[in-house]
């Protein structure tokens, strides 16, 4: 781009391609690992979502260190496009308290959901309604087999500042949960940096959707939202995990409710803005030769 001071996409693109965010976890000035975030509209404002293991650092069965040299994150980096990319950064650590974590767990769950809560208010000016999920009018009944898009951050920003979307299938009965637990199953292409994305059934102009038990036939593009992707079951798998919409909700009300806008001061999170970079593609395209290890 030749003028920094505006930023252009040429021709159309999708409103929920402006919802996922990409999300860096840090170790001191050391990158960890990179993933997705969103956030949740609500009556007091914005609320970012993402899973826990994004910012535990760790695996959220099992607890272990998911990084090789078994680092821990202490900060994170949420990323805004525009013609600046502004950069929201969260510390992750309250040296006072270290157990105390910096944002919301789920109010009957807690640590056994992937998922984590953050009302941000000092972002109503950055978020609203057009780049955000809303959890109102749950008028969509889905079905095993149904189609759906996790739409994040596969290996950084590979598709400049929007994210990309990896189409799959609900592969399990999704009024069925997952061992106890309010997940369901998605066959997916998905890789590392889509953990916290949003996941979304998409509907285009003449499809048929199910309301209150009728159906109808969209007149308009539509867009429904299921839930939060939280990675593959195993490496060699495609199917992974989705935390139900009912969940998030749940999550949601209980960081309105009785989260404080943080646990720590918010004189600890602050933004930063750089000029926004024109995107290439030699930092992500690997020689063949890189792959043998």
């Amino acid at each position: 781009m030749n003028n920094q001071d505006e930023l252009k996409a040429a021709g159309y693109y999708e409103s929920l391609s402006v919802v996922s965010r990409y999300i860096r976890m840090y170790y001191g000035q050391t990158l960890l690992a990179s993933g997705t975030c969103f956030f949740v509209m609500s009556p007091d404002g914005p609320v970012l979502v993402t899973n826990r293991h994004n910012f535990t650092g760790r695996d959220n069965i099992t607890d272990e260190p998911l990084h090789k040299e078994l680092a821990i994150p202490n900060h994170a980096v949420v990323t805004m496009h525009g013609p600046h990319e502004v950069h929201y950064h969260i510390d992750l650590a309250d040296h006072a308290n270290p157990e105390a974590p910096a944002w919301t767990e789920h109010p009957t769950l807690g640590a056994k959901a992937d998922i984590i809560a953050l009302p941000v208010k000092e972002m109503t000016n950055i978020v609203g309604k057009i780049n955000s999920v809303s959890l109102k009018n749950d008028w969509h009944r889905w079905e095993i087999g149904s189609e759906l898009h996790v739409i994040g951050y596969p290996y950084g920003q590979i598709g400049g500042p929007f994210p990309i979307w990896s189409k799959g299938f609900i592969a399990s009965e999704p009024d069925v949960d997952i061992s106890g637990l309010p997940v369901f199953l998605i066959d997916c292409r998905s890789r590392p940096g889509q953990s916290g994305s949003p996941v979304f059934a998409h509907f285009r102009a003449g499809a048929v959707v199910e309301y209150e038990g009728s159906t109808f036939q969209a007149k308009k593009p539509m867009n429904y939202f299921v839930g939060v992707y939280s990675g593959r079951l195993r490496p060699d798998s495609d199917l992974g995990l989705v935390w139900k919409r009912s969940c998030v909700e749940e999550l949601v009300n209980h960081a309105i409710a009785h989260g404080t806008q943080h646990r720590m001061d918010l004189c600890r999170h602050r933004f930063s803005a750089t000029p926004y970079e024109e995107f290439t593609l030699d930092r992500y395209v690997r020689k063949d030769v890189d792959e043998v290890e």
